[in-house]
């Protein structure tokens, strides 16, 4: 898998100590132009400041704009499992892997990215061991619809691609 380094987002810091990866959070970008989303991610004066580890494009191109041993700003006010990083965020043990969708309820997420974000998945596994899939919606319920239900992604059938 080819993963294209070159642009990187300075809205990121250290992971707590001792935290260790073990989630993906699953996002998608609600614009209609990857170039977009990685110009706004690596925006030093975005507000709010705001980055994934990964970016995937409709074609199946992997962008890293954060390393993943670094704590990326992509979830905001979340949890899983009533877990935090100890800011009222699942940042600091998570991976934020975004998928570009304009996310209005009819743009089909691509083959392409899908088939390339189970890939960067199971190469993730293969560094950080086991990790727990969710999305932006599960984790921020209250406020982010992510990858679904604004638009049509299923969750469960992408999991099955990790098989």
């Amino acid at each position: 898998m080819q993963i294209d380094t070159s642009h990187r987002s300075p809205h990121f810091n250290a992971r707590p100590p001792g935290m260790s990866v073990s989630l993906v959070v699953l996002h998608a970008d609600g614009d209609r132009a990857i170039s977009s989303s990685i110009a706004w991610c690596c925006d030093a004066k975005a507000d709010p400041p705001v980055a994934y580890h990964y970016i995937i494009g409709r074609l199946g191109d992997v962008y890293q704009l954060v390393d993943p041993a670094d704590r990326a700003w992509h979830a905001g006010v979340s949890s899983y499992g009533g877990r935090t990083d100890g800011e009222d965020s699942v940042n600091g043990f998570s991976i934020g892997i975004c998928f570009g969708n304009s996310q209005d309820s009819v743009e089909e997420f691509t083959e392409a990215e899908l088939a390339a974000g189970a890939q960067l998945i199971v190469n993730l596994q293969q560094i950080y061991g086991p990790l727990e899939i969710t999305t932006h919606a599960i984790v921020a319920p209250h406020r982010k619809c992510d990858p679904a239900p604004c638009g049509p992604f299923d969750l469960q059938a992408f999991l099955a691609r990790l098989q």
